[in-house]
This record gives structure tokens, sequence and C-alpha cells, in this order.
């Protein structure tokens, strides 16, 4: 097993995770709020339908239920970037920007932005990126690559 494709892809998930954990936080005290907000009554006479329980027990049963599960989702990711915070440490700050250069960040000319910034050629550069992977992904994982 190739650990390194399990290192690059949480790299190059990190700031969707980020963001998501932001997202899930705010969605949580939303749902948080409307278990105690109250629900509007229909007093127009119209009978009953379905079975006629209690609807502010079921949105209740609902709203925490999705609580727990986004609570969950919002733990996994918190989980994932300290994973990530926690690979980092393990590097100098020559291999945390080749690793936000190419795989959080990416995009088109990476690689000739960062020969630039260092002054070193395409091969070392490339080189260097696998050996800072090697070393996150031994720092995650405890597997050398």
């Amino acid at each position: 097993m190739d650990f390194r494709v399990f290192s690059t892809q949480l790299l190059q998930n990190k700031l969707r995770m980020e963001v998501a954990f932001l997202n899930l936080s705010d969605e949580i005290a939303m749902l948080e709020e409307a278990k105690t907000s109250v629900a509007t009554g229909n007093c127009n006479g119209a009978p009953v339908t379905g079975s006629g329980g209690n609807r502010y027990e079921e949105r209740l049963v609902k709203l925490i239920d999705l609580c727990d599960e986004l609570r969950s989702r919002r733990k996994n990711i918190e989980t994932n970037l300290e994973c990530i915070k926690r690979g980092f440490t393990a590097l100098t700050d020559y291999e945390k920007d080749l690793l936000n250069s190419f795989y959080v960040y990416g995009g088109r000319g990476v690689a000739e932005k960062v020969m630039s910034r260092y002054h070193k050629e395409r091969s070392s550069v490339y080189r260097d990126k696998d050996k800072a992977l090697a070393n996150f992904t031994q720092a995650l994982y405890g597997v050398g690559a």
C-alpha cells in the first residue's frame, strides 16, 4: 500500500476541509437554535392529516439526528486537519512551502514559481518535493515512502 497517495489526498483536500469545518460549525449552531425556536401553530380548522402525532417531537428528533451527523462530520474533518498540522511540525519551512505550493494550492506554473523563489532547477525542485512528501507521509503514518 502506498501511503503517499493518502498523504497527497489529505493535502489536496486541506483547504476544502478548513472551509467545511467553519460551515459545519455555523450549521450546527443554526440547528441548535432551531431546536429551541417556537413553531407556529395552524388554527384554520383543517382536519389533521397523517398519523396525527406530535409534529414538534418529530421535528425535534430530526434536528437532533442532523446535529449529531454534522458533529460527527466536523469531528472527522477536525481530526484530519490536526493530522496535517502534526505532520507539518516534522518538516522544514522549505518542505512545508513545497507541499503547500504543489498540493494544497496547486495551479499552473507552480514549479516555475518555486524555482524562481528558491533559485533551484526544476529537477531539484521535484526531487525536494518528493522528499518532502515522503517525510510528511512518514510523520503521519510512520511508514517510509
